[in-house]
């Protein structure tokens, strides 16, 4: 059996505000014609999707294709406090990872990988790059509205199981939610957020994975199949990978991992 190979964490982007990313070498042999790079949730649900995503990207490696996971400015390992993070900032973020993806692969073509806020995150990046090869969509957020609304929904079901009142600090402008707090200006960033509204074509190739129904799925499906892109839609039936298990476990959804690699393979091999 071959020993995994070594992951290389690194510090990239501006000095004085650096990023925290997680370089996986793709393994000996032919190589897939992309560099990866995966865009992660926030919050709890980064905490939750975790091991699922590194799972995503030894498995890409091993397929043969370089990845890049990293952190947003104020969330993991990367600098700045989590009130200085924000969308604009993060789809700054995800610009710089590209760069650095691309020198360290030396490879000009891109795939990003994009789970819940950091798929809609992905989408938009990719749009304004205009140079994104390949775009994996992974239980997208398509609207702001509809994800506070979920956000909220996991906080109140965890205060029916600890009854206690949700934490506002007003001298800090934020709430929190499932242990993890939320800024004003975040919020305010949120409910503006919608996807529907891009309309320029973001990738030449895009995969989206839904593993639940959601509302407004047939608006959102018909958006971006008018979108120019070789666009393909599957669904998935597996465990939300984002939401807090009774026992604290992290769940890897193999299949979806599966889809994901097979078809950036059949794409990019």
């Amino acid at each position: 059996m071959n020993a995994p190979r070594p992951v290389s964490p690194f510090y990239f982007g501006s000095p004085d505000k650096p990023l925290f990313g997680c370089y996986h070498a793709p393994r000996p042999g032919p190589e897939g014609r992309c560099v990866v790079v995966i865009c992660q949730p926030i919050g709890h649900e980064y905490i939750n999707c975790h091991r699922a995503l590194r799972q995503l990207a030894v498995r890409l490696s091993d397929s043969g294709f370089p990845v890049l996971r990293f952190d947003y400015f104020g969330c993991g390992d990367s600098s700045g406090s989590t009130e200085e993070g924000g969308l604009l900032r993060w789809v700054e973020d995800i610009s710089i990872a590209i760069t650095e993806a691309r020198h360290r692969a030396a490879m000009a073509q891109v795939c990003l990988v994009g789970l819940r806020l950091g798929a809609a995150l992905s989408l938009i990046a990719a749009a304004g790059q205009g140079d994104i090869e390949s775009l994996v969509l992974w239980d997208p957020v398509v609207t702001g509205k509809e994800y506070l609304r979920e956000l909220l929904s996991v906080q109140r079901e965890l205060l029916q199981s600890r009854p206690k009142p949700a934490k506002i600090d007003n001298s800090q402008h934020r709430m929190e939610i499932v242990g993890f707090p939320l800024s004003r200006f975040l919020y305010g960033e949120l409910e503006k957020l919608n996807l529907l509204e891009i309309t320029v074509k973001p990738a030449e190739n895009i995969l989206v994975i839904q593993s639940q129904p959601r509302v407004g799925e047939t608006e959102w499906r018909a958006h971006l199949g008018q979108s120019n892109s070789s666009f393909e839609y599957q669904h998935i039936d597996a465990p939300q990978t984002w939401l807090p298990t009774v026992d604290g476990s992290l769940l890897v959804p193999n299949r979806i991992l599966q889809s994901v690699v097979s078809w950036t393979c059949g794409k990019h091999s």
